[in-house]
């Protein structure tokens, strides 16, 4: 491609990007911040005149990539993740050196990056459930070369030097990161398989690109060690961690949304991931369940005319039922498709309230259908809707700083962060460089708080 087409790709694609990964985060002090950042690295690129864009994805997954044109991203939960300003230097070093080297263009292909969304519908029209956690941004990322990630790492330790940065930190970056992942998939009891939780786990050969990176950085002079710790932390404090409260939360098996007012429980066998435009359940059999909202325009329909003329009136649906959820007006039906896996039952799940529609799709496995008939009903009638009180003491989880004292420890600091296990583990992960001498009175760390 040339460079105009590239930046036309980009263009094209930036706002199906932003509908995929939650949008840009809305923080106007972050925002400008990591554009500022940006800007000064381009300029010491070999395209110091492209238009650059560089956009903060409100998005908790550890996530940063490229696309043709001069378009970079970076989530919100990679920066809560970094320690310090030339941690986050080299990440948009990286990806503006796959814009320089253009690798984006080399293996650009609309079908992937159109097709970011597409693997959770599948599920119901034939894609595999069990792809449900491991689809958008990893899907386009994992085609880079190996070579092509030891490339940018290169290209992008050449720019940030150029600014005085510490090339370590590249290194430093990558092993927090390579930590990070193994946690997370400790948390759901995955250890030593590939994890899905950092965008970057299908990067190829990292302990090699971790050696690599160190290896490069010792051929800096070691007065290029700047770092600016001090002013990276005190921007990020507050930043949200986790699941964006604008697009829902999950609490072990429920899904809460305080702006929709929304609250709903899927059994303990099945893990749910939260998208920006849907909720996804799956089990390990393949069985999943999906809630959507209903298009717009169809309100004040009783559910029933809404679920047999409108959603999904292509089917002859059989056990059509009209339902009181807590005090919610519902219908169901169960038709039997044929997708790419085989037969399946399909569920379909209609509540109105008002001119909002809330849409669950259950599909299953025909001779699991009977067994996780009562699963599903249960889910169906945990559905309910809160109050405007209870919404609003809905609170999201956050990154606070903390100075420790003399009688602080890893132990004592460890039972203040607010996630579930491990609680040591994440503290050390978050605070990786900051605790790598231990803990010192005086030091400033990241903890997870509510």
């Amino acid at each position: 491609m040339s460079e105009q087409q590239e930046l036309n790709v980009g263009k094209q694609e930036h706002p199906k990007i932003l509908r995929q990964f939650g949008g840009a985060y809305d923080h106007a002090a972050i925002t400008r911040y990591v554009n500022d950042l940006g800007q000064r690295l381009a300029k010491e690129s070999e395209l110091p005149n492209l238009k650059w864009t560089f956009t903060v994805l409100d998005d908790p997954i550890i996530n940063a990539f490229a696309l043709p044109g001069g378009f970079i991203y970076i989530s919100r939960g990679l920066i809560a993740l970094a320690e310090n300003e030339a941690e986050l230097t080299a990440v948009l070093g990286h990806e503006i050196g796959h814009v320089t080297a253009r690798h984006t263009a080399q293996r650009y292909s609309k079908s992937v990056l159109t097709g970011v969304g597409a693997t959770i519908l599948g599920i119901v029209i034939g894609g595999p459930a069990g792809d449900i956690a491991n689809f958008a941004g990893q899907a386009y990322l994992a085609s880079y070369s190996r070579d092509h990630e030891m490339e940018a790492d290169m290209l992008g330790i050449r720019y940030m030097t150029k600014l005085g940065y510490n090339p370590k930190a590249s290194a430093s970056f990558f092993k927090k990161l390579a930590q990070h992942t193994e946690l997370e998939a400790r948390m759901k009891g995955e250890q030593g398989q590939q994890s899905h939780y950092s965008i970057f786990a299908s990067h190829p050969d990292t302990r090699k690109r971790i050696a690599a990176s160190s290896k490069i950085a010792q051929s800096y002079p070691p007065d290029v060690d700047f770092l600016n710790q001090k002013t990276y932390l005190a921007l990020i404090n507050g930043i949200a961690y986790g699941e964006s409260i604008k697009q829902g939360l999950i609490e072990d098996q429920t899904f809460v949304h305080p702006d929709l007012r929304i609250r709903f429980s899927v059994p303990d066998e099945f893990q749910l991931v939260n998208k920006p435009d849907m909720v996804v359940a799956t089990d390990k059999n393949g069985n999943a369940l999906v809630f959507t909202m209903g298009k717009k325009g169809y309100g004040r329909l009783t559910a029933h005319k809404y679920l047999t003329e409108i959603w999904a009136n292509k089917y002859n649906l059989r056990e059509l039922q009209t339902l009181d959820i807590n005090g919610l007006d519902g219908a169901t039906g169960l038709v039997r498709i044929k997708n790419a896996k085989g037969v399946r039952d399909l569920r379909y799940l209609a509540i109105v309230d008002g001119d909002e529609i809330f849409q669950f799709q259950f599909l299953t496995l025909p001779n699991m259908t009977e067994a996780l008939a009562l699963p599903f009903r249960k889910v169906t009638y945990s559905f309910e809707r809160l109050s405007q009180r209870e919404a609003n003491a809905i609170t999201g989880y956050h990154i606070t700083l903390y100075r420790a004292g003399k009688k602080d420890s890893i132990a004592s600091l460890a039972q203040q962060m607010k996630v579930e296990k491990f609680k040591e583990d994440w503290l050390k992960v978050l605070n990786n460089e900051t605790l790598s001498d231990g803990l010192q009175a005086g030091e400033t760390l990241k903890l997870i708080t509510k």
